[in-house]
């Protein structure tokens, strides 16, 4: 008989589970940071619902990266369009015209 480890974020309202820690914490953090942002929000926005500022606190944590950059001098950044698989992508382009080692 095989025994199988199953995380699962306390935070998760779907309460969804994962074989792999590292996917489970990566969706707790997000879900920490939204949780965050949608008090930020309700505390700093009058007339701010619940559901909206949890829809937007959602939003921005799962944006970070790309917020992150716009906050670093690049908000061109939010108006590109985003692939559906971007955070699974690399970040290195390759060099057009570069010689291959060997």
């Amino acid at each position: 008989m095989a025994v199988t480890t199953l995380y699962m974020s306390n935070l998760d309202k779907q309460k969804r589970t994962f074989t792999d820690k590292k996917l489970c914490d990566e969706l707790d953090r997000k879900l920490e940071l939204a949780e965050s942002l949608r008090i930020f929000l309700e505390n700093n926005v009058k007339g701010m619902e619940e559901e909206m500022a949890e829809n937007i606190g959602m939003l921005l944590a799962e944006n970070k990266d790309a917020l992150m950059v716009a906050f670093k001098g690049k908000p061109t950044v939010l108006t590109e369009p985003s692939e559906p698989n971007e955070s699974e992508e690399s970040n290195v382009k390759a060099l057009s015209g570069a010689k291959k080692a060997g």
